[in-house]
């Protein structure tokens, strides 16, 4: 009985192992996919004029300030779980 409960925790191990191994590859191809992103913006960027890459720099704040500051989407706010509000009655005088 005692080799059974041995081989159920190496495989636990094991999958576990495995495990930590996949989400470091996973990790690696995000941040390879990213590195490549970033050198295709810079690619792009050098084939453009002065004025385009000022326009284009202004343009992307603009749109990093209004992403920025957007409300959550309606239907997540509506069944986001928490506290719900009260309603209240006006006070009688």
């Amino acid at each position: 009985m005692g080799t059974a409960s041995c081989h159920k925790w190496r495989v636990r191990h094991k999958q576990k192992r495995d495990m930590r191994e996949r989400e470091k590859q996973q990790r690696e191809k995000e941040k390879e996919a990213e590195e490549a992103y970033q050198q295709a913006v810079r690619e792009h960027a050098s084939h453009q004029s002065k004025r385009t890459k000022k326009e284009m720099k202004r343009n992307y704040k603009k749109a990093e300030r209004y992403n920025y500051n957007k409300r959550e989407f309606f239907l997540k706010r509506w069944f986001k779980g928490g506290k719900k509000k009260r309603r209240t009655t006006p006070a009688t005088m």
